[in-house]
């Protein structure tokens, strides 16, 4: 779930009150990782720790400590077995943390870097602890241990939890607000990525924009290229065939890029690369940074939507 802080804050202004429901653990086969998140209220809940009966009996649990008088956590343990009805195999912990306006003062806080979580006998505690994890502790992104930390004389901290608030987003840049790039920014707009769209053409850009991305109106598609970091990605798909080799030459000559993709055609490539190598804009070496056709070679179709699929999926292998 991207931002869930923001999410919570949305929540808490419509419903007063949110479990938000934590995977602290897992061991063997279990449908989402530890740090996953999942927000419930009485009206509603967004995100997801795996769906099925697991989801269900964590939605059950969430609504009954809405509505409970006691503790505002619990920490569950669940078998993913006969019991649940589910054969995964693997356990889950969960832990379920009450929101309300007696504990949320950390939500208007910046919300950057690792939070801590303590938990004790009276309650939880959550503050931000800027860039920096605590020394000692390896908590990228996510760490859930049992504790002996004595927070004051009388009261003795049972559970911590620090986590970073959200995944970094890799840097994307996108060149064209055609069709395709249309549909590529929607297949986005809810991954981890930063997204800058740039077009000449203000009217080709939709109205509703993705939260992860900026859009730049201006004929000077270089600066983009040479202000981006390194390791960025970039896609180019322009409504104009020099523009996209002048985009690319541009990206190939830096030669640190992550991934660079142009849409078209083996032929597009072919002449693109003898071009390029024959007017000295980059070596032979530098072609192999480049990647056309864009998408998986097994998807088929060129439809928009079809691209835009196969593109996000070979986005997201580059995480390996």
């Amino acid at each position: 779930m991207c931002n869930w802080v923001k999410k919570a804050q949305e929540i808490l202004r419509s419903d007063g009150a949110l479990v938000l429901a934590t995977v602290v653990a897992t061991k063997g086969s279990a449908p989402r990782r530890a740090g996953t998140k999942m927000l419930i209220s009485d009206s509603q809940f967004v995100g997801t720790i795996g769906g099925g009966n697991l989801e269900y009996q964590v939605t059950s649990q969430a609504r009954k400590l809405l509505e409970a008088d006691g503790p505002g956590y619990l920490l569950q343990h669940y078998a993913l077995g006969p019991l649940l009805e589910q054969c995964c195999g693997g356990t889950v912990d969960v832990m379920l943390e009450r929101l309300d306006e007696n504990n949320t003062a950390f939500l208007s806080q910046p919300e950057t870097g690792y939070l801590e979580t303590s938990y004790h006998d009276d309650g939880f505690v959550k503050s931000w602890l800027g860039d920096n994890a605590p020394d000692g502790v390896d908590c990228s992104p996510f760490a859930f241990f049992d504790s002996e930390n004595q927070l004051t004389d009388d009261v003795k901290c049972l559970v911590v939890i620090i986590e970073q608030h959200e995944r970094e987003k890799r840097p994307l840049y996108i060149f064209g607000a055609g069709h395709v790039g249309r549909a590529v920014v929607r297949a986005l707009a809810p991954l981890a990525f930063d997204i800058v769209w740039i077009d000449s053409r203000m009217a080709e850009f939709p109205s509703d924009v993705p939260a992860n991305s900026s859009i730049q109106v201006t004929e000077d598609y270089s600066s983009y290229v040479d202000a981006a970091p390194s390791d960025a990605c970039f896609l180019v798909f322009t409504h104009s065939h020099q523009r996209d080799y002048e985009v690319i030459a541009k990206i190939l000559a830096r030669g640190d890029a992550a991934f660079c993709g142009l849409i078209g055609s083996a032929t597009k490539r072919a002449r693109f690369e003898k071009r390029l190598v024959q007017e000295g804009l980059v070596v032979e070496a530098d072609l192999l940074g480049l990647t056309c056709p864009i998408g998986l070679a097994d998807i088929e179709g060129n439809e928009p939507a079809i691209i835009a699929a196969s593109v996000a999926a070979q986005l997201l292998g580059l995480r390996k």
